[in-house]
C-alpha cells in the first residue's frame, strides 16, 4: 500500500504519544488542610523514567510536588521513599504551619513505592 506524506511523516515521528511503561500510582488527601495529591510514577529496570502530579491545594503544596516530580527521573525506585517531608518544606521555604500539607506528598510517594514493590 502507498501511503501519502501525512501518514509517514507522523508514522516516523508521531506527536504526543504515550509511551507505555509500567506505571504505580499514589495517592493522599487531608480535607481538613484542604489537601489532595495523587504521583504518577513511570518505571522500568528499577529505575523512575517520569513523575507527574496532581494537586489541589495551597502554593507551597503545588510547588514541593513540582520539585519532587522534577527530582525523581533516572533515579532507583527506592527514591520514592527517600523524600522527606521537612526537606520539601525548606526547599520551598514554606512555613512550619505547611508541614502537614508536606507530610501528605511523602506519603503518596510511600504509596507508590509500596505498589512497585508489590510487582
Amino acid at each position: 500500500m502507498d501511503y501519502g506524506s501525512v501518514v509517514r511523516q507522523h508514522f516516523r515521528s508521531p506527536r504526543g504519544v504515550v509511551v507505555a511503561m509500567p506505571q504505580v500510582l499514589g495517592e493522599a488527601e487531608d480535607r481538613t488542610l484542604n489537601v489532595w495529591v495523587r504521583f504518577q510514577v513511570e518505571m522500568a529496570d528499577g529505575v523512575i523514567g517520569a513523575a507527574r502530579f496532581e494537586v489541589y491545594g495551597c502554593p507551597h503544596t503545588i510547588a514541593a510536588a513540582s520539585c519532587v516530580a522534577e527530582r525523581l527521573p533516572g533515579r532507583p525506585v527506592a527514591a520514592l521513599r527517600e523524600v522527606d517531608a521537612h526537606e520539601l518544606l525548606q526547599a520551598v521555604d514554606g512555613p512550619i504551619e505547611k508541614l502537614g500539607k508536606m507530610l501528605l506528598i511523602e506519603d503518596a510517594l510511600e504509596r507508590c513505592w509500596e505498589q512497585a514493590e508489590s510487582r
